[in-house]
């Protein structure tokens, strides 16, 4: 398959730190950053118009030790209504949470968020091999849950963790196995995924995959190149073994204002013929993010 990424618009958000998650619904999209505070939502034009507190915290960015490091997010029907769903990387003891949060159909406030521990589900991944634990993505694909774990210059696996989605509610009693992701590109540094999306019109799971000099799941390190990566027919493949990237792209290759940014979110607005319009969110370790509007153009 071929494909072609078309840069359409990027804007820096100098005050919403960390950029770790997107998520479109009802013409709006949700922004999550893993030190954030706050829940940032902005119209397609990225102009705010909405946010809401996560935490109680009186600084711009909440301190490493302290986050729950919130670093991905997916849009699930919990009672016939449409929540989104936002995991932390688990990468500590801290980390080890979810919230929920009702989304509005309409221009209303939104509610409290609610707030639960995963500890024991986590328990039970550890067990099924994974070395070092690090959620960076989730996604949907019918009643899967699927959640991507980031592998680091130690540990080089990338992970799928595939479980029901709601797993939270029987965390020791929900279906959960567990699949390898192999890149045979011939990448000198295998990147980490860092955000799953299923195109459901398409099956395709779309990922997005960033380097990073670090060795571990908690610390940060020097910022390489990020990549957008796919696997066709992704629903014939889920209970295979391991799965292996169908497509990768350097986002560097594409246009130079991806060069020094760690691409950690995608979502899709819409999907016509073979053209994809996605936003992505990307975290520059500065305490800013910087968002993407792409076209991905996908044919044989």
């Amino acid at each position: 398959m071929i494909a072609k990424i078309v840069l359409l618009k990027s804007l820096l958000l100098n005050k919403f730190p960390s950029g770790s998650a997107i998520n479109y619904y009802n013409g709006k999209l949700y922004l999550i950053g893993d030190d954030a505070k706050n829940m940032l939502v902005l119209n397609t034009d990225y102009q705010e118009i909405d946010s809401l507190k996560l935490f109680d915290y009186s600084g711009k960015r909440i301190p490493k030790a302290e986050k729950a490091d919130f670093e991905t997010a997916v849009l699930v029907n919990v009672n016939d209504k449409i929540h989104l769903l936002i995991l932390g990387s688990a990468s500590g003891k801290e980390r080890e949470k979810g919230i929920l949060i009702p989304l509005p159909a309409s221009d209303v406030s939104l509610p409290e968020p609610q707030a639960f521990s995963n500890a024991e589900f986590i328990k039970r991944v550890k067990m099924k091999g994974i070395p070092e634990i690090n959620i960076e993505g989730a996604t949907l694909i019918g009643d899967h849950l699927i959640l991507s774990n980031r592998g680091n210059s130690a540990n080089r696996e990338n992970h799928l963790v595939i479980t029901e989605k709601d797993f939270w509610i029987r965390q020791n009693e929900a279906a959960l196995s567990v699949l390898q992701v192999a890149m045979p590109f011939g990448i000198k540094e295998v990147p980490g995924i860092s955000e799953l999306c299923y195109v459901e019109s398409k099956d395709i799971l779309l990922f997005t995959l960033s380097s990073e000099a670090t060795n571990n799941a908690y610390d940060d390190g020097v910022i390489g190149d990020s990549y957008i990566g796919w696997v066709n027919g992704i629903n014939q493949k889920l209970q295979r073994s391991d799965i292996v990237l169908d497509g990768l792209i350097n986002l560097s290759d594409v246009d130079a204002d991806f060069k020094s940014e760690k691409i950690e979110g995608v979502c899709i607005e819409s999907a016509s013929g073979n053209e994809l319009i996605l936003h992505l969110i990307a975290d520059n370790d500065q305490g800013e993010s910087r968002l993407f509007n792409i076209k991905l153009v996908m044919g044989n």
